[in-house]
């Protein structure tokens, strides 16, 4: 379809430039620039010797990961990785990059802050606390959808090595599908209680972008920007 799109392109006047790609957010798997580059420089070769286009430019869009609850390679091992893979497939003769890091420039440098609604057991001999929280998918956690991302999450005030116990974590509104972790298996203090903060960390990006506004009555999170 690109091949296509870009030989309309040209018969209608236009100047093909590149082509861009994204290899899916959050991408913690470096290779995948790799199929994506070797893909792209057949369609540069193909399109200039087939129909006599000469592309100059490949926009890599974003993926860069931020640093969450699972380990990531840094920033410098994907740049060293994608610029190897560029001078595989195309030598010398790298076209313009553009790349469009948000996430991992600003994800790390959020804080999100929510206090405990309440907690509760679904029947006395249940094992596993539920948590309340006033923030919840709809409220700029919409990224914990189908737990894609695990976000760090401290309480405040407990020391390092207090009790522990799992917990599952729900939002405020009335909606079923305001969990945010039942299955992650996440871990709070047991002395857990109403009113305490819990700080989820590196939420920074795709948080108050994606929060609802007034939904179940809810109004917007607010945000406050530190120098």
């Amino acid at each position: 379809m690109a091949y296509d799109l870009l030989v309309q392109a040209r018969d209608l006047g236009l100047t093909p430039y590149g082509i861009s790609f994204h290899v899916g957010s959050q991408q913690r798997d470096i290779g995948q620039w790799n199929d994506a580059i070797a893909k792209t420089k057949y369609l540069f070769t193909s399109l200039e010797e087939e129909e006599n286009i000469k592309l100059t430019m490949i926009n890599m869009g974003g993926g860069f990961p931020a640093s969450y609850i699972e380990p990531t390679n840094s920033l410098q091992e994907y740049a060293s990785e994608i610029t190897r893979y560029l001078h595989d497939d195309f030598g010398d003769d790298i076209p313009e990059i553009i790349l469009e890091p948000g996430r991992s420039l600003v994800g790390d440098s959020g804080i999100l802050t929510s206090e405990v609604i309440m907690t509760s057991r679904k029947n006395n001999t249940a094992l596993t606390r539920w948590v309340y929280v006033d923030t919840g998918k709809f409220n700029g956690l919409i990224e914990t959808l189908d737990e894609s991302i695990k976000y760090p999450v401290v309480a405040q005030g407990y020391e390092k090595d207090a009790k522990e116990g799992e917990v599952i974590i729900a939002g405020p509104t009335c909606d079923s599908m305001d969990i945010m972790y039942e299955n992650a298996k996440y871990k709070l203090p047991v002395g857990l209680k109403s009113g305490d903060k819990l700080y989820w960390l590196s939420t920074g990006a795709y948080t108050t972008t994606y929060a609802s506004v007034c939904f179940n009555g809810f109004p917007p999170i607010k945000t406050y920007y530190m120098e």
